[in-house]
């Protein structure tokens, strides 16, 4: 707790102090430039974005499918992790044939789910909460292959059936590690829906990201950016903490 204590302690001062360079720097040394903004031109462009580019409507659209995408994910894997990790031991051998599909790119896939469902946010939920199940039941499959084989034996012994083998042995062995991972895909989920929604023009934070390079709106990118990386970070948090309350000899 005090080694976490210090580290937020050390990341307020590091982020204070770069501030404060860029402030000085960028308001009073440096002229007006098209490579980093003015302070007063941020504070500005977010009042503008705010009034005009219906930010409220925007956030609530892309945080909700991110968000509503990681919980969804997450009970589908609880609920159904003895059938997946079943299934994937019965595939196994059958993982090398597939493994030419990793050549196609994420970006394809997004324009295929936009062209199968044209400005709509079911279709935008279904291909996040899609690929945060690929990667979550991935990254279980992998961690149930480092399981130490006394845990499996005991529970043999002890007349467990396979299904609860996979569900208390194979779960509670691979969560810590799972956990951890969440937050890589929680990190990589807002990726995939900016995205989504600034190929498919739709609704959320990735439309405005369009309309802001459209009309050459410099300044509007790097509110954005901000923003967009206060609610990763605090979602971050979020999920450490839930870890932390839940899971408990997570390190």
């Amino acid at each position: 707790m005090i080694k976490e204590n210090s580290s937020v302690k050390n990341s307020i001062v590091l982020f204070i102090t770069l501030l404060f360079i860029y402030i000085i720097l960028f308001e009073f040394i440096l002229p007006v430039n098209k490579i980093i903004p003015k302070p007063t031109l941020l504070f500005e462009s977010f009042i503008h974005i705010w009034r005009d580019y219906n930010l409220v409507f925007a956030f609530t659209t892309t945080t909700t499918i991110v968000y509503l995408a990681l919980v969804s994910c997450w009970v589908h894997i609880y609920i159904g992790v003895a059938r997946y990790l079943k299934y994937f031991n019965q595939i196994e051998n059958s993982f090398s044939s597939l493994r030419f599909f990793r050549y196609f790119t994420i970006f394809f896939f997004i324009v295929l789910f936009n062209f199968w469902f044209p400005n709509s946010l079911f279709g935008e939920f279904l291909f996040t909460f899609i690929i945060a199940v690929f990667c979550t039941a991935r990254k279980l499959f992998e961690e149930s292959k480092k399981v130490n084989e006394e845990y499996i034996l005991v529970a043999r012994n002890l007349g467990l059936s396979s299904y609860d083998i996979y569900e208390d042995v194979y779960w509670k062995a691979s969560l810590p590690a799972l956990s951890k991972y969440f937050k890589r895909v929680h990190y990589y989920l807002w990726g995939v829906v900016l995205t989504y929604e600034f190929i498919g023009n739709s609704y959320g934070i990735g439309s405005i990201y369009r309309t802001a390079i459209a009309y050459n709106d410099f300044t509007a990118l790097f509110v954005l950016a901000i923003m967009i990386s206060l609610l990763i970070w605090f979602g971050d948090y979020l999920i450490g903490l839930i870890n932390r309350r839940t899971i408990h000899w997570t390190v």
